[in-house]
């Protein structure tokens, strides 16, 4: 038999190709069948259609889900962009704040080393001051006359030779008497003189050729002799 829908060779009561209803018998009941058959397609077609919107559904579902998905990242990556240019910022006010500290501290290590410097030269002038006052005040003490009972201090360390000869050109001073000669070799050794006339004592001493160095203590006067 040949299938009056689409031509193709068939057998039975429907097509085997296309399924048309291959009816023997009246005319209404192959409408019936042929509406039966419809509706079945119908029915499927609509079972196709639901398929589709079910399907359409879920794809919207997860279309949703998606922007939904996508939103949340570009929110965060709009938080993170905002954190990020905050870090910047911060970062960026932390490097003019060490900036800033290290000129303070380069500006107070100038200031240090110029009071420093300015130390340094008020002791200069402070030693140059008291050196010129010294200086201006030596030919007063050296030519000051001493007379009466005088102590003169030995510093160590003393020779016995040294001493003895200190002792001898002190009796060759004249108007000058020793009155005293006490102490030890490794302490110290004082001399007491009188002078009975006013002599410039401190400067016999300083001429006298044991004598290192003679210099003015107060009411005495302290003697260094020279090594031998």
């Amino acid at each position: 038999m040949i299938c009056p829908n689409c031509g193709q060779k068939t057998a039975g009561d429907f097509c085997q190709w296309c399924g048309y209803p291959l009816v023997r018998g009246s005319l209404v009941r192959r409408r019936r069948i042929k509406r039966k058959a419809e509706e079945a397609r119908e029915v499927e077609r609509a079972k196709e259609r639901a398929k589709r919107e079910a399907e359409e559904a879920k794809e919207a579902e997860r279309a949703k889900e998606r922007a939904k998905r996508e939103a949340e990242e570009a929110k965060e990556a709009k938080e993170k962009a905002k954190r990020e240019a905050e870090e910047a910022k911060e970062a960026e006010r932390a490097k003019e704040r060490a900036k800033r500290e290290a000129e303070k501290a380069k500006e107070a290590k100038e200031k240090a080393k110029r009071e420093a410097e300015e130390a340094k030269e008020a002791k200069r002038t402070k030693e140059k001051a008291k050196k010129e006052a010294e200086e201006e005040a030596e030919p007063a003490v050296v030519t000051k006359l001493y007379k009466g009972m005088v102590e003169l201090t030995i510093v160590p360390p003393i020779g016995l030779g040294q001493l003895g000869d200190l002792e001898k050109d002190l009796r060759q001073v004249e108007n000058l008497r020793l009155v005293l000669v006490g102490g030890s070799v490794g302490e110290g050794n004082r001399i007491v003189v009188s002078a009975e006339e006013p002599i410039p004592l401190l400067h016999i001493l300083r001429e006298m050729p044991a004598v290192e160095q003679a210099v003015s203590k107060g009411s005495e006067i302290q003697v260094t002799l020279k090594a031998k």
